[in-house]
């Protein structure tokens, strides 16, 4: 545990780095933080885009994640061996896949099997030539030959977020790539790398019996939202996925003034916000902002549901909770930990060491996103001489409780230190702080002012509040979705 002078410390080393922030938006909406800081002549990159599952049309889910997968495949200018041979082999190869897709869509009958088989191979020899013309693999190795570390990407429901570390003096070579990677990505290797997308779904949600019911919890739990669908997408979706449905989403959600750029790291402000206009300038702005989401509607009442699978039981519970953006983010997150987090936390402790009913636990909230009314999430793993339904009913017992009682004085001024230690640890090195102030910029409605009151807000946060927020995991608001053998007697 840190002492009280070390957390005084870094609560002021934070505070102060407020004055160093400078914020441009540039004319096509993109905002561009920037943040010098610390020796070492080194920069965190972190673009936040504000598109992910919630944002796919119907019948095409999936989407959002491939785009992240294509964004790394590289550009007209960068990545191509020939681009005017490559282009057209590239349309030769979606003229192909359009016409064996129409074909699978026929009515039954109307196609010769062998007809198709054709098909099919026409598509797969035209696709190997538009691939062999490509060199998907330069971008990564451009990023490596400049010394670049821990580039990644990740896409969620919510949003799509790219990250990098590089050296101080290769911040033009980064905004070079960046507006090859968002201005005009052309989905090279599109289809190979689809294989590849449908393998994620192999090794996750198809294998995986902890996913497969968290899929199952959240189709459950959201009926009308997009948060029903899962980031992987559906198998039937991605499998008729192609390169011009990929082409359009990206053109109609990576605008600019759906991104956020974040920079941190020994930089000169000024010539980083100049660069930002010469490289990134010009990328397109979006006209239509993000579609309306329909709202789930109110639960009618508890549900559960059961799938089965060849693995140990477990039960994973859902409860809806208000979404996260702003200070019901901490109001959820102190109520998390109070009944969660740690040896001494409520549930653990009646659970795993009083009644022993359970073998495993685990839980999270901001499930599947959290800028939406959303999910807190447990998964309980019974003993072998305990039942799911005994757990689950412990479970709720302990949440009733605590929503009756609410969190004693001490309960709140142990959980108000450990989110305010959390909170400053995990925002030390570059790459996290760019990573927040992209998010803070991007979602939250303070800011990257009101990420600087973040402290204050847990430091604020009541006991009221809290138990009014446990009140919401009630039975009638819950989701429970049971997973392994199903019992002889109940299978039909």
């Amino acid at each position: 545990m840190l002492s009280s002078f070390l957390l005084v410390v870094l609560q002021e080393s934070f505070s102060s780095l407020a004055e160093e922030i400078r914020d441009l938006q540039l004319d096509n909406g993109l905002r561009v933080i920037v943040l010098p800081f610390g020796e070492a002549p080194v920069v965190a990159f972190h673009v936040h885009v504000q598109v992910g599952a919630i944002d796919e049309p119907l019948g095409q889910s999936g989407l959002a994640h491939f785009a992240e997968h294509m964004a790394f495949k590289g550009s007209a200018h960068f990545g191509s061996r020939y681009w005017p041979r490559e282009r057209e082999a590239m349309a030769r190869a979606d003229e192909a896949w359009g016409a064996y897709e129409r074909a699978l869509q026929s009515p039954p009958g109307e196609w010769e099997e062998s007809d198709l088989e054709d098909l099919r191979d026409r598509f797969l020899a035209l696709d190997r030539r538009a691939v062999a013309l490509g060199d998907p693999g330069s971008f990564d190795r451009a990023v490596e030959m400049v010394g670049g570390l821990n580039q990644n990407a990740a896409t969620d429901v919510d949003s799509t977020d790219y990250w990098v570390t590089l050296p101080s003096n290769q911040v033009e070579t980064w905004f070079w790539l960046a507006r090859q990677q968002f201005g005009g990505p052309v989905m090279r290797e599109f289809y190979a790398e689809r294989d590849v997308v449908l393998g994620e779904r192999r090794e996750g949600p198809e294998s995986n019996p902890r996913e497969a019911g968290l899929d199952a919890l959240v189709a459950a739990a959201f009926t009308a939202h997009p948060y029903r669908d899962p980031v992987l997408g559906h198998r039937q979706d991605l499998e008729r996925l192609d390169r011009p449905e990929m082409l359009a989403f990206w053109r109609r959600h990576y605008t600019a003034d759906r991104m956020v750029l974040a920079i941190v790291g020994r930089v000169d402000a000024e010539d980083v916000l100049d660069l930002a206009e010469q490289y990134l300038g010009d990328l397109p702005k979006g006209n239509l902002g993000r579609e309306r989401r329909t709202q789930e509607p109110p639960p009618a009442g508890p549900r559960t549901l059961s799938l089965s699978w060849d693995s140990a039981p477990m039960a994973l519970v859902g409860w809806r909770i208000p979404s996260l953006v702003g200070r019901s983010g901490w109001v959820h997150a102190a109520l998390g930990d109070l009944l969660f987090e740690g040896a001494s936390a409520r549930v653990p402790d009646a659970l795993l060491t009083r009644q022993r009913f359970v073998a495993q636990l685990d839980w999270g909230s901001g499930f599947p996103g959290s800028l939406d009314p959303n999910l807190m999430v447990a998964l309980l793993l019974p003993r072998a001489d305990a039942t799911v339904e005994t757990c689950v009913d412990s479970l709720q017992a302990v949440v009733n409780e605590f929503a009756l009682q609410g969190p004693t004085p001490r309960e709140m001024t142990g959980v108000r230190r450990r989110l305010e230690i959390s909170f400053l640890q995990g925002i030390q090195g570059r790459a996290e702080l760019a990573e927040a102030l992209a998010w803070a910029v991007a979602e939250e409605p303070g800011g990257w002012l009101g990420f600087f009151q973040t402290v204050q807000v847990i430091r604020s946060l009541e006991a009221a509040e809290v138990q009014e927020a446990s009140q919401a995991l009630s039975v009638n608001r819950r989701v429970v979705a049971q997973v392994g053998p199903i019992p002889a007697e109940v299978k039909p």
